[in-house]
């Protein structure tokens, strides 16, 4: 049985849930169609240019709203929720048609966190002259250079894929949302970060679906890392500029692998958040915002 957004929000501070239903009452998600699949879309601010927000592996874009509300004061800012494609370049023709088509963009800021990473780098990939820059949160590359047990660490999937794919995963849900909170929240932050685990539980038990999960964890990022399609020198004609946000606590992304992303692009500027790993993007958010309006305004 899903639980009521007051159970899920119970311990959390009253300001934190306070900001987030005002979030959701001013800018509820537009569901826009593109070849039969389902995104959820936030656009807020102005401009034919704009910050377009990726998400990380639970493929839930809101998680991003702290940013679009105070960065929608300087640009227009985009975020997607993600459907249940199977391949990266699914995920990138896709929000690209519905940037172009729905939306009328024709330049982007990809801002992208772990997994959307992926994506957003698939996607400069394909669509350079659209692509003004990018900020990679926490992420890594597969690229060719990665050892075998790197790569084998996020290939090797197919056992999990099957546990989701026949254990009953409306009942797996909640633990799934325990889970990604207390087996990666660094320790020190475990006491003060009850609206973010309390919004973790809600995506996991609210806007998380079987198919969704499997194919964005278990298919399309075993497949990516099998193919290692990004190679040392692919973006060197690229103009565009990147701005790195790394962390010596990420929980998934080893300096090995932060170090082959720093090499795929031409002069990148690399900021260290400390760390917190992947939590960096919820217990950082103030420090994060303003380096990426520097960076923003930087560009201009």
């Amino acid at each position: 049985m899903i639980r009521s957004f007051d159970d899920i929000y119970a311990l959390a501070p009253e300001s934190s849930t306070a900001r987030l239903r005002g979030f959701r009452d001013a800018h509820p998600a537009r569901t826009i169609a593109k070849e039969k699949m389902l995104y959820r879309v936030w656009d807020l601010g102005e401009g034919d240019t704009a910050m377009v927000f990726l998400p990380g592996g639970m493929g839930n874009g809101e998680m991003w709203f702290p940013y679009l509300n105070d960065l929608s004061l300087d640009m227009r800012c985009i975020a997607f929720s993600l459907p249940e494609c199977k391949r990266m370049e699914d995920f990138a023709r896709q929000i690209h048609r519905i940037l172009t088509e729905n939306l009328d963009l024709k330049k982007v800021l990809l801002v992208c966190n772990g997994i959307g990473g992926l994506i957003g780098q698939t996607y400069v990939r394909m669509y350079k002259d659209e692509v003004i820059g990018q900020i990679l949160l926490t992420c890594g590359a597969p690229v060719k250079g990665l050892s075998s047990d790197i790569t084998a660490r996020w290939t090797g999937r197919t056992k999990l894929a099957l546990r989701y794919k026949f254990s009953p995963f409306d009942a797996m849900r909640r633990q799934l949302g325990y889970q990604a909170f207390h087996n990666m929240c660094p320790e020190e932050l475990q006491e003060g970060m009850a609206f973010w685990r309390s919004y973790i539980s809600e995506t996991y038990e609210v806007m998380v679906y079987k198919k969704q999960f499997i194919n964005l964890n278990c298919v399309a990022l075993p497949d990516i890392y099998k193919r290692l399609p990004f190679e040392i020198g692919d973006m060197d004609g690229w103009t565009g500029k990147t701005l790195i946000l790394e962390s010596d606590g990420d929980q998934y992304y080893g300096e090995t692998e932060r170090e082959l992303l720093k090499k795929l692009y031409p002069n990148p500027e690399v900021h260290s958040i400390g760390r917190l790993g992947q939590f960096a993007v919820m217990a950082n958010e103030l420090e994060l915002i303003a380096i990426m309006r520097t960076f923003v305004r930087g560009m201009k």
